[in-house]
């Protein structure tokens, strides 16, 4: 507690923000497909999510650009403000009085374009702030914070969605534009412009911009070893959903319960969000001594390991202990994961870099997608050796970035 206290006070600021958007959205976000679907039917909804999507990325990579020429606040606060108005027009449109659910798709595209723009530009401010020696701490707690108000948003929105929604949509809005207010009022800019000899560097378009991202190969490593490895979390709601759907044998716990292979996904799910609210003090204290590259490699191949496993069997008490190892090794990888990632990011082109983690965050879930169509024509054992192999090729990778010496002038841009 006294770590925390020691923070910078924008930093507190931000997360606690962050802890109750994050409740807020999630109250909806998770239904909003399911939702759409019994107003337009799964094929148009399916496409119009793709546009959803698309939209967030467009949002991601401008914003992640225009954070880097004129600073962080004020897309911050612009983007909060935006997303609040939509979730306000989105609420009236979807309430008692009145249903148009494609209208309700171009807001929620607008929507979308605002939040993709807000993610890169809310998490380069963080980094702008955090000191080094913070850094596994800091997004200990983010990490921390942002399960437990998933889990508080879900089972709310689990029980409220269905029949409350217009009230829902309301109190997004409000704690989004609330959101906004705060940063206006109480946080200041953290980015500087930088400098060459005492004048500011010259302004680049954005193909440029993104051009010389693309080109820092380390970074870039470091991206598609992350997709390799974190990208497994995809399958646990597609793949291996539809694999305990399919071939998991109904069964009975404690002589009353039934479980199935859906009952089963959700359960494994509660299962991981619990084991990273409660064991992270745990966690956190055994791993002290370690070092960085040690709890990175270990907790990743822990990680990939286990969901491999998990991706193969169908027994339920398997399926939970292999559960149990892959939430150990993301709360072990995670932080490690996001400090190295700041160690990565040059100063002048933070939220550019960020822009691209988003959108590796976002290439995700259409890799999870994918893998449900493979899996329909590949054998089971096959599916969850190309998972082994891929994730693996992931932690060889990112044990590169790890051995390489980290540059002075890079951290500093």
């Amino acid at each position: 507690m006294r770590q925390f206290r020691l923070l910078h006070r924008s930093i507190k600021i931000r997360l606690y923000l962050q802890f109750a958007t994050t409740i807020a959205i999630t109250t909806i976000m998770p239904f909003i497909a399911i939702y759409f679907t019994q107003l337009v039917g799964a094929k148009i909804t399916g496409i119009l999510v793709m546009l959803v999507i698309s939209s967030g990325i467009v949002g991601g990579f401008l914003g992640g650009y225009v954070s880097d020429q004129i600073g962080r606040k004020k897309l911050l606060v612009s983007s909060e403000i935006a997303m609040g108005v939509s979730f306000l027009a989105i609420a009236f449109i979807n309430s008692p009085w009145a249903v148009i659910p494609y209208i309700s798709f171009v807001l929620f595209m607008i929507n979308m374009f605002f939040s993709g723009l807000y993610i890169p530009v809310s998490t380069a401010m963080i980094f702008d702030l955090v000191r080094k020696k913070e850094r596994n701490f800091v997004f200990t707690v983010q990490y921390w914070v942002t399960n437990l108000a998933m889990a508080i948003g879900s089972i709310t929105g689990a029980f409220l969605f269905e029949d409350y929604h217009f009230y829902l949509f309301l109190t997004v809005a409000a704690v989004t534009i609330v959101s906004g207010l705060v940063t206006l009022l109480f946080i200041d800019e953290t980015f500087v412009k930088a400098e060459i000899g005492g004048t500011a560097m010259e302004r680049t378009s954005i193909l440029s911009n993104y051009q010389s991202v693309f080109k820092d190969r380390t970074f870039m490593i470091f991206m598609i070893a992350s997709m390799l490895v974190l990208s497994l979390e995809s399958h646990l709601t597609n793949y291996i959903a539809v694999n305990l759907e399919k071939n998991m044998t109904e069964t009975t716990w404690f002589g009353s319960f039934s479980i199935n292979g859906i009952n089963m996904t959700g359960i494994l799910q509660a299962e991981n969000t619990l084991i990273v609210v409660f064991a992270v003090s745990l966690v956190t204290w055994l791993i002290r001594r370690t070092s960085d590259y040690s709890r990175l490699i270990y907790g990743m191949t822990i990680y990939v390991v286990s969901y491999a496993l998990l991706s193969f069997t169908v027994r339920p008490s398997l399926l939970i202990s292999f559960m149990v190892l892959i939430s150990l090794g993301e709360l072990i990888l995670v932080p490690v994961r996001q400090s190295l990632l700041a160690e990565l990011t040059p100063d002048s082109q933070r939220s550019s870099y960020l822009a691209i983690d988003s959108f590796m965050e976002q290439s995700m879930m259409i890799i999870g997608g994918a893998a449900i169509t493979i899996g329909g024509v590949v054998p089971g054992y096959i599916m969850s050796l190309g998972f082994l192999v891929l994730g693996m090729a992931g932690v060889f990778l990112m044990a590169t970035i790890m051995k390489q010496p980290q540059k002075e002038e890079r951290i500093s841009g």
